[in-house]
């Protein structure tokens, strides 16, 4: 792996300060998609009670005396940048903890505690080579992004961690990080040379791995939008017509209604039944995004983060009039209202 370099306290503060609102949420969404890709990937817990449902990251944690939403907290009372959110296979128990009380409050061994550490801090750092790069006068290469996606470079491959990576920052003009980089000029080069990439029986699999987990990470987020929801005073029955609103809303237009139930599934179909899946789901998370309207203040950083997935799925989000959405925000209105 190439060197990382660690950045002061003082000089990302410093850094961070240079860059707007837009920016700041992006490159949280960068950090906090990357740590699911590692937890999923390396199975820090797969010897464990507990799965990670959810990963929520305060964009504005450094900004404690100017703060722009809501804060997170530790099940201890600690405030968090990185609340990591876990349930029991067991008992459905929910822990919402920070990196450093995985041990002590969910007993987990010491050693996968360790593990998951080195694997958050190294997030860390490929955010601080980021911020570096940025503070060096680096930006986005959006004409080798522009090229590779005008000579069908990513054709048949939006569900690539490099096409989610570049959607997501182009959009705020901060540079890739310098693997994502190398990989996006190799693709340009390729192109320019006329080798137009074909997909391999390898390269399906792993276009079929990476849309599973981009289910299942959409399916999370769903899951905690639910949670929240719950929190805010929704009963169970209000909380299952919500459910049943958004699947019919995701399943508007499409022929056929099946539905995957479990992310493993995804594995098992053709790339373009697996794509129409996924498509099901971000139409599903976008129901979400809508209804919770009326509790953006108190769902602000769940809802900017189905926003930033939704963006970097190039999904555009569009207001609707459709029954399902109108009696679903009513519920939430009501709910908010009251608060």
């Amino acid at each position: 792996m190439e060197k990382l370099v660690t950045l002061t306290a003082q000089r990302r503060h410093e850094i961070l300060r240079e860059l707007t609102a837009e920016q700041i949420e992006a490159l949280s969404e960068f950090t906090r998609f990357t740590m699911l890709s590692k937890f999923h990937t390396r199975h820090y817990l797969r010897n464990t009670d507990w799965q990670l449902i959810g990963i929520a990251i305060d964009p504005w944690y450094q900004q404690s005396h100017d703060h722009k939403g809501e804060n997170l907290y530790c099940d201890c009372g600690r405030r968090l940048k990185n609340q990591f959110i876990l349930r029991s296979r067991s008992t459905g128990r929910r822990l919402y903890l920070g990196i450093t009380h995985f041990q002590q409050h969910a007993s987990i061994p010491t050693a996968v505690a360790k593990e998951i550490q080195r694997g958050v801090n190294e997030v860390h750092l490929y955010m601080d080579s980021i911020l570096l790069e940025y503070s060096s006068g680096r930006r986005f290469p959006q004409e080798l992004f522009d090229f590779a996606c005008q000579h069908g470079g990513f054709k048949n491959r939006e569900s690539t961690v490099l096409f989610q990576r570049c959607q997501l920052l182009s959009r705020v003009n901060l540079p890739l990080y310098e693997t994502d980089e190398h990989e996006l000029r190799t693709l340009v080069e390729q192109l320019k040379a006329g080798n137009k990439p074909r997909l391999t029986k390898k390269q399906i699999e792993q276009l079929l791995s990476s849309i599973a987990d981009d289910w299942r990470q959409i399916s999370q987020q769903i899951t905690l939008l639910n949670y929240r929801l719950s929190e805010q005073g929704l009963s169970l029955q209000e909380l299952h017509r919500i459910k049943s609103n958004g699947i019919n809303y995701s399943l508007q237009r499409r022929k056929s209604r099946f539905l995957v139930q479990n992310w493993k599934e995804i594995r098992s179909l053709t790339l373009t039944k697996a794509r129409a899946q996924l498509a099901i789901k971000l139409r599903e998370l976008a129901f979400y995004t809508l209804i919770t309207e009326p509790l953006a203040k108190q769902l602000q950083i769940n809802r900017n983060q189905a926003y930033q997935i939704l963006t970097a799925h190039q999904y555009r989000l569009k207001s609707s009039h459709s029954f399902g959405v109108r009696e679903a925000k009513q519920l939430v209105e009501t709910v908010a209202n009251e608060q």
